[in-house]
């Protein structure tokens, strides 16, 4: 026994130390001599360390303080349990009952022979020491206890039952730091019941009786934490059995396992995905999966998937199993953008867009109604992304408050959104695989595909379609099974030294189908490569895809024959006998020689198509190739440029003369009738011009513009006949040329003026009318004369504007000098053949009348002989519809063009006027007197009026006069002058003297 002695007096411990030395020797005494002294054996900072001492004996007077005090200092702030025996003096019965007080073990009382007593109150207190250290190591293992229950996740607690009714009687503390609740609070009867998850609820309790049934449950539910959310927990009770094995009282183990229920959850998910995929099902129903998982583990999150089309930059909608239907159509095709929601900007940046309090946030001011509508208040958005960094879509989270996504929700998200982009991919790739397989089913172009041998290991049908092998027929055969023989060896060294330099060779190749014909086709074929375990593209395949150009080929030619010849006559056309051309000049260059072009143009051949139909046209221009083909030398061509024109390019000229010698043969060739396939039986006559090379051009372009001068100038010459170019021709048509480029710049310009000369009436000598005359003063310059330049305008068409703003000009002039008070007078205007050949001329001239506001009666149209002639019906229909207008019709130029009385008759003229050449030399040529005379008469007899215009003297007037001629027009009485000018004339003459 293990015994410490404090003593107050060394003669007290020498007395100690006799007699229990003589009592026993079971008693190991150490001593003190001070309270200070005995403090030194107990530590005071580690309350649980081990004292090595049983038992104490404490004299009450010590030096340094008394014994109760150093009891009492050892009790309350050291916490030591050590049995104490306390000496003290005889008279101090006080501190006795207050030692008592203290708990001590037992005292002595220093009277006579109290010496001898200690050793039985040492053993005494040696029994209470075995006590003593039993119960601190009782409090020790409850303090350990309640340590391993503060840390660990493990609850555990206690059921009393009352009657079959479990009742919670004990919880350990640690509860509160697993469910939030406090002990008191739980222990509170029913509150197990009301925290369940409504899910849960029924089960759970369900499941008590098996505890009664069995002894024991394990089982897994979800409950609600106080700060509402919801957590899994592992139950586990054992029954505990009372007297007569009834139940009494049983005890269990709650875990959280709402971290292992999350990773089952997302293991579920994934292979719940991957099931899906394999099962090829739609990509909805995947999404829809994910996020019905998503929701099972956090109830709180409505999960929304949109996935991203890349054309159209909108989201559209992939699943939302929780969200109203009114707001998943309003953002199904919302197009991507800074501040379009969470979604819209997250999908936009490519980063992640957190929105803890939509009511409040810039980004869904657009949306505030329909967020508002859903009761949605918060939204956390990440775009999730393939392999190449590209935003596929977005998967956000919204809830019903406002909110800021915790650390472990966030990762949560994360995750089922790298499960969304994989499942996303793997669709995407399916369906590309999917295309890809029907498109190489489907492609009309042969696709062979062989390893690196090589061996064929697959082809499509068109493949089989095209060779005529079946795909078991080349399956594993070398792809030179349709080799035609047409290529040599050097031709495949450089096909493959091509295509393993560059892995890809593309080029035209010849080859056999099965049933021996030979083929052409248009072949690529490229390496496919795989990446290596060191990261180097190594090819693996090869794959080949060709085109049967068969038809192609043909096609070509075809088109090389539509594109060079004509397809008609079956003769060169412009493009080819222009290449030809351009040899024939190269060689005359180099041999010394002449080349000549012949231009050939037929003579009123628009009177066969017009007449006849342009079927019978064309069989006439077939029948004159043929026959001009036979004339010509193997080594000209013959080429037809369009319509009506040919060309004969003559190469190896030694004389000049040459080419008239066989354009005369040509004409001459034409001189027979042509016998049709319609039956028809027509003459023609051609009127050729000539061109020289190097005489008259540097180049083909101007050979053939130079024999084209020459032929127009065949043509004014008589027709069916030839003419050489000659450099006055060319300076002709460039003069030509300036005049039409001056011309179209003066009708923009408004360089263009009408000046008005007066029509005198024979009887009253008064001006009755006016013609309108066009001239063209270019600024700065001298006035152009009308012979000059009214020719351009009708080769060029220019004719038809600007008759036009003659006609416009002419009837605002007229109305304006009836509206300054003038008397009225006939505005007489000119029409061109093209104006009066045009469709439109009725309308044109109703459109300007109306305009204008020109009575009709006012306006004389002025016309040739030479316009109505060609088609007379056609003129006659034009004139009558003229004059339905109300306007005055007057031939203009009588006697110089046909002039058919059977005709005239039938055209609802009212004026003939005759031409100035036969008035001008009315006083010296007997001639011209008759027909002047006869044109009167004759005018007299169809009851028309009659105007000599270009009357310039006395002794023309006075024979006009002696015949009754009914207008006079000419210098004698005005010349043209503008209307400003004339109208002052007319203000002082409007009779003449």
């Amino acid at each position: 026994m293990q015994v410490l002695y404090i003593a107050g007096k060394q003669c007290d411990v020498d007395n100690v130390q006799r007699v229990l030395s003589q009592a026993t020797d079971k008693i190991k005494l150490s001593v003190a001599t001070s309270a200070h002294a005995a403090l030194m054996f107990f530590p005071t900072s580690s309350p649980e360390q081990i004292v090595d001492f049983e038992v104490l004996l404490i004299d009450y007077n010590l030096p340094d303080m008394n014994g109760l005090e150093l009891v009492r200092l050892l009790r309350k702030e050291s916490d030591l349990d050590i049995p104490v025996v306390l000496m003290v003096e005889q008279d101090i019965h006080t501190d006795i009952v207050r030692a008592l007080c203290l708990e001590v073990e037992d005292y002595l009382i220093k009277k006579e022979g109290y010496v001898t007593e200690i050793f039985t109150a040492l053993k005494s207190a040696h029994r209470l020491a075995g006590l003593v250290r039993e119960r601190i190591n009782i409090k020790r293992e409850n303090l350990h206890l309640s340590r391993l229950l503060t840390a660990s996740p493990v609850v555990l607690y206690s059921l009393r039952f009352i009657g079959d009714s479990p009742q919670l009687t004990w919880v350990s503390g640690n509860v509160e730091r697993v469910l939030g609740y406090s002990q008191q609070e739980i222990l509170t009867p029913g509150w197990w019941a009301s925290h369940l998850h409504p899910d849960d609820c029924g089960a759970a309790l369900a499941r008590q009786h098996l505890l009664i049934a069995e002894g024991k449950l394990t089982h897994e539910y979800r409950i609600y934490h106080r700060d509402g959310r919801v957590i899994w927990l592992l139950d586990e009770l054992q029954l505990v059995q009372g007297d007569a094995r009834r139940p009494y009282e049983a005890v269990g183990i709650c875990l959280d396992i709402s971290e292992r229920k999350q990773i089952e959850l997302i293991r579920q998910t994934q292979q719940s995905v991957l099931d899906l995929i394999v099962a090829n099902q739609p990509l909805p129903v995947i999404l829809n999966d994910i996020a019905t998982h998503l929701e099972m583990i956090n109830p709180d999150m409505l999960v929304s998937i949109l996935l991203l089309d890349k054309q159209t930059k909108c989201l559209k909608l992939g699943a939302a199993p929780s969200l109203p239907d009114s707001y998943n159509t309003l953002v199904d095709g919302m197009a991507i953008g800074e501040g379009v929601g969470s979604c819209g900007t997250a999908a936009f940046r490519g980063e992640t867009v957190i929105v803890s309090d939509i009511d409040h946030h810039p980004y869904w001011e657009l949306f505030m109604e329909a967020t508002q509508k859903a009761d949605l208040h918060a939204c956390w958005s990440l775009p999730f992304k393939d392999d190449n960094n590209q935003v596929l879509g977005t998967f956000a989270i919204y809830h019903h408050k406002a909110c800021s996504p915790p650390a472990e929700d966030m990762a949560l998200v994360q995750e089922f959104a790298a499960f969304t982009a994989l499942a996303v991919q793997k669709v995407y790739a399916t369906e590309s695989l999917r295309l890809a397989a029907t498109v190489f089913a489907s492609v009309r172009e042969g696709v062979v595909i062989t390893d690196l041998e090589p061996r064929i290991v697959a082809v499509n049908q068109a493949y089989t379609r095209i060779t005529g092998y079946s795909e078991a027929q080349v399956l594993g055969k070398n792809p030179k099974i349709v080799k035609s023989g047409i290529h040599d060896k050097a031709f495949y060294r450089e096909l493959w030294s091509t295509l393993r330099a560059t892995g890809h060779w593309s080029g035209e190749i010849w080859n056999r189908r099965k049933g021996g014909e030979i083929y052409p086709q248009w072949l690529t074929i490229s390496a496919v490569c795989i990446s290596s375990s060191s990261g180097e593209s190594e090819p693996c395949n090869y794959v080949g895809v060709f085109t049967d150009v068969s038809q192609l080929k043909q096609s070509e030619a075809q088109l090389t024959q539509l594109a060079h010849y004509d397809p008609l006559t079956n003769l060169p056309n412009r493009l080819l006998v222009q290449s030809q051309l351009r040899h024939a000049v190269e060689h005359a260059k180099r041999s010394g020689l002449l080349v000549s072009v012949l231009y050939i143009d037929l003579d009123r051949f628009k009177n066969v198509n017009d007449s006849l139909g342009h079927p019978v046209g064309d069989e006439l221009l077939i029948k004159l190739a043929e026959r001009m083909k036979k004339q010509v030398r193997k080594e000209d061509t013959l080429a037809r440029l369009g319509g009506d024109e040919f060309l004969l390019v003559l190469e190896g000229i030694r004389d000049p003369s040459d080419p008239a010698f066989i354009a005369q043969n040509l004409i001459n060739l034409l001189t027979s009738p042509f016998m049709l396939p319609s039956g028809h039986e027509i003459f023609i006559g051609a009127s050729i011009g000539i061109s020289l090379f190097p005489e008259d051009a540097r180049n083909v372009t101007e050979l053939i513009q130079h024999a084209d001068m020459a032929m127009y100038q065949a043509k004014k010459d008589g027709r069916n006949t030839y003419r050489y170019h000659t450099a006055a021709l060319s300076i002709a048509a460039n003069e030509r040329l300036r005049v039409e480029n001056r011309l179209r710049h003066a009708l923009a310009a408004e360089e263009l003026v009408l000046h008005y000369q007066p029509l005198i009436d024979a009887r009253t000598r008064c001006v009755v009318g006016v013609e309108a005359l066009v001239r063209w003063q270019p600024l700065g310059e001298a006035i152009v004369s009308p012979g000059k330049f009214i020719p351009v305008a009708e080769e060029t068409g220019l004719i038809v504007p600007l008759g036009e703003w003659v006609l416009r000009t002419a009837c605002k002039q007229a109305r304006a000098w009836i509206d300054a008070g003038l008397p009225r007078l006939v505005m007489a205007v000119n029409l061109s053949v093209r104006q009066f050949q045009s469709e439109n001329l009725i309308g044109m001239v109703q459109r300007i009348l109306e305009e204008t506001q020109l009575p009709a009666n006012c306006l004389e149209l002025e016309l040739t002989e030479s316009m109505f002639m060609e088609q007379v019906e056609r003129s006659i229909k034009t004139l009558n519809k003229l004059k339905a207008l109300g306007v005055n019709l007057a031939i203009d130029d009588f006697g110089t063009g046909y002039s058919s009385l059977i005709y005239l008759k039938r055209f609802p003229i009212d004026k003939l006027k005759i031409d100035q050449s036969f008035v001008r030399d009315l006083a010296d040529d007997p001639n011209d007197r008759e027909i002047a005379a006869t044109i009167i008469a004759m005018a007299r007899g169809l009851k028309l009026n009659v105007l000599a215009e270009g009357i310039e003297s006395e002794q023309q007037l006075d024979f006009l006069r002696q015949h009754d001629c009914d207008y006079y027009q000419g210098y004698l009485f005005h010349r043209p002058v503008p209307a400003d000018e004339l109208e002052t004339w007319l203000r002082k003459n409007s009779t003449l003297q």
